[in-house]
């Protein structure tokens, strides 16, 4: 029931504007490995099922602020979680839980559209957007979270893959949805389907009951459809039957879902399998665990499909558009989907689509290889060796890494994919029914339980040295006329979460050049920040690309003298200096827009030609100081570094101008002077005293 999340959420949005989603969390348990009893002693995991094995969520939750979220991350691969230090000093207690299942339900503001139509660049709302508004520290630019926590006699759970989906399915069967139970169909659906629930968690359906033979067993949970037949001798245990399927006898099933239409042969056995319509199982075939035969395949007689097959009958073309990754398909074209009455049935009638159900009669299943042929008209791939010489199917397989676009495949080969083979294969099989993830647990508790810097600042980079020392590891610019920090380069390296290609400082600038002055200097804040956390920037590289933007937006001409610099920059700078307040945290920010204003000086073209002309340069400098932009502590500290460079070079040149030596010589007397008049007052009161 989330119509008291739903009302709270209401209200603190009403409050405070900034309270703009809220999400269902369940607690479900954390993972963990640990060693079974007994002389063969073997690690044994422990873990919900609910859970997707691609996601490992931690969230941080401060119970006396209405559950507001501090912390969401759910990748598997870190060892260590960065927590602004801010946080403690804001909130009295926070909770950092392993505990919670995110159910994929948020209560959302309209402010989250107009987020995402402002960020379009969001390709992950959770890894993303959730991530980054929780981690947000300045007030003002903050988008509050809050987590509804479920109640233990509240379900709720989403499904990923065919793993969970099963996983799901088992606990709908099992009552822990109830009143949500295929036994209690909303009002309309007993004209069509009323399943009776029967001994061992078996629902029958009524109207149109089953035959089912005298010497066969059938074990719930499970669920058995509409106008099915099954033969003698049959064995079938936790397995959901679909509409109209004909099973023959001496069947064995175990833990499989089939959905409509589905013709099992005698003495065939199916394991911890999916069999969609109108698929055939020949006689004696066995169809192994993680399995997914498509809709009107055919395995043939004898055959042993290996576990994990998937088995389909749609073109490479069709796999481009609707491939089996995407489980949440309903494509009937992908040659594994179901459609919608059809799906609903192996689902336990949780999403209650029976009423579409187009065939009235007809328990008869059509066969499958002339229901492939009559549909599509034309010779259907067959891989032969695998499905048998009287099988109809091909052997789907995932992409390459090479060929994905994606980061799912990259997520999981660095952090867990542990089969050995093709990350992309071992990913598909961690996401089948029946998949042993003992050994991908393993090597997560490897990697997390890996040392690590925990006090390493994610925030500027990780560039680790002190914001007061700049030695010869800050680098201030480089002589031949690059001038821009090291820290705004990748070095031909790709910098974690920063989308390839991306041009950070260039995509800042144009940012900050399509601003309007007459619009509040923060809603240009919020879109820097939100472009910042999307691209793993930092806050140098914003106050770099706000620099370059400011110097394009003064129109600087060929033939501007320097006291209209000045003053055009100054008239500039009363609408910006707020932003640079706002992104300025210490020395490294502030230095990063001398030396933008140093890269356009170098750089050459009508800007580089006036900034590059003494005095034009210390009237920068002197302009910025007096604006209460860079501190005098910030250029003394560029001025030590360029006194080591290269004096021949472009940037050499530009710092050693009589002018600009002249400010900085003045403002090291003024620092020295400031230093003995702290001192001398100091004394005085000591001979006071």
């Amino acid at each position: 029931d989330i119509v008291p999340a739903l009302a709270a959420h209401k209200a603190r949005h009403k409050k405070d504007n900034s309270a703009i989603m809220t999400m269902l969390l369940k607690r479900v348990g954390w993972w963990d490995v640990t060693e079974s009893a007994g002389d063969d002693a073997e690690e044994v995991v422990r873990a919900s099922p609910l859970r997707s094995l691609g996601d490992d969520l931690v969230v941080g939750i401060d119970p006396h602020d209405q559950n507001r979220i501090l912390l969401f991350d759910s990748d598997p691969s870190k060892s260590t979680l960065p927590l602004p230090t801010s946080f403690f000093s804001s909130h009295r207690q926070i909770d950092v839980r392993t505990d919670m299942l995110d159910t994929g339900i948020d209560i959302c503001s309209p402010d989250v559209l107009a987020r995402f139509s402002d960020e379009f660049d969001y390709r992950d709302i959770r890894r993303q957007f959730v991530a980054n508004s929780c981690a947000e520290e300045e007030e003002g630019l903050q988008n509050r979270i809050y987590a509804h926590i479920l109640g233990p006699s509240e379900y709720a759970a989403r499904i990923h893959d065919p793993r969970t989906y099963a996983a799901v399915s088992s606990d709908l069967l099992r009552r822990w949805c109830y009143p949500v139970v295929p036994d209690n169909l909303p009002s309309g659906y007993e004209k069509r389907y009323r399943y009776v629930l029967q001994r061992r968690y078996v629902y029958r359906e009524a109207n149109h009951p089953a035959k089912i033979g005298r010497s066969s067993k059938v074990v719930g949970p499970g669920m058995v459809g509409s106008r099915c037949r099954i033969g003698e001798g049959c064995i079938i245990k936790r397995t959901v039957i679909g509409n109209y399927c004909t099973i023959d006898s001496n069947v064995r099933l175990e833990d499989s879902h089939l959905w409509q239409n589905v013709t099992i042969e005698d003495g065939a056995t199916v394991n911890q399998s999916i069999l969609c319509d109108g698929c055939t199982i020949k006689k004696g075939a066995v169809v192994g665990k993680g399995c997914i035969v498509g809709k009107d395949c055919v395995i043939g007689e004898g055959i042993v499909l290996p576990d994990f097959t998937r088995v389909t009958l749609c073109t490479d073309d069709d796999d481009e558009d609707d491939d089996f990754g995407d489980f949440g398909s309903s494509d009937d074209d992908s040659g594994f989907s179901s459609s919608d009455e059809e799906s609903s049935s192996e689902e336990e009638d949780d999403d209650d689509d029976e009423s579409d159900d187009n065939e009235e009669g007809g328990g008869v299943a059509v066969g499958a290889a002339s229901s492939a042929d009559a549909g599509t008209g034309v010779d259907v791939e067959t891989d032969h060796d695998v499905v048998g010489r009287d099988g109809l199917g091909r052997v789907w397989k995932p992409r390459s890494l090479d060929d994905d676009d994606d980061s799912d495949y990259d997520d999981f080969a660095g952090s867990q994919g542990g089969g050995g083979g093709d990350p992309a294969e071992e990913l598909v099989k961690s996401q089948s029914i029946g998949y042993d993830e003992t050994h991908l647990f393993l090597k997560r508790l490897g990697v997390q339980e890996e040392e690590d810097d925990m006090f390493s600042d994610d925030e500027h980079g990780g560039l680790g040295n002190d914001d007061s020392d700049f030695g010869d590891d800050m680098s201030f610019g480089v002589g031949g006329g690059s001038g821009m920090m090291s820290s705004n380069l990748d070095d031909g390296l790709l910098i974690t979460g920063r989308q390839r290609g991306v041009d950070v400082v260039k995509e800042l600038k144009q940012l900050c050049l399509e601003h309007e002055t007459s619009s509040p200097i923060e809603n240009l804040a919020i879109e820097l920040n939100s472009f910042k956390f999307s691209q793993n920037a930092t806050y140098s590289d914003c106050a770099t690309g706000a620099s370059l933007a400011i110097l394009e937006r003064i129109g600087i001409t060929s033939d501007m003298t320097a006291p209209k610099l000045v003053a055009a920059l100054k008239k500039e700078l009363s609408h910006w200096v707020p932003l640079f307040h706002k992104f300025c945290h210490g020395l490294e920010e502030e230095n990063s827009i001398i030396v933008a204003m140093e890269t356009a000086a170098v750089g050459g073209g009508a800007i580089g030609d006036v900034l590059g002309k003494a005095p034009a340069f210390r009237f920068i400098l002197q302009t910025l100081h007096q604006e209460e932009v860079v501190g005098e502590e910030a250029i003394l500290a560029w001025a030590e570094s360029r006194r080591k460079g290269d004096p021949t070079s472009a940037v050499g040149k530009l710092f050693l101008q009589e002018p600009t030596q002249e400010f900085i010589e003045w403002l090291q007397d003024e620092s020295e002077s400031g230093s003995d008049d702290e001192s001398g007052s100091s004394d005085d009161e000591s001979d006071e005293d």
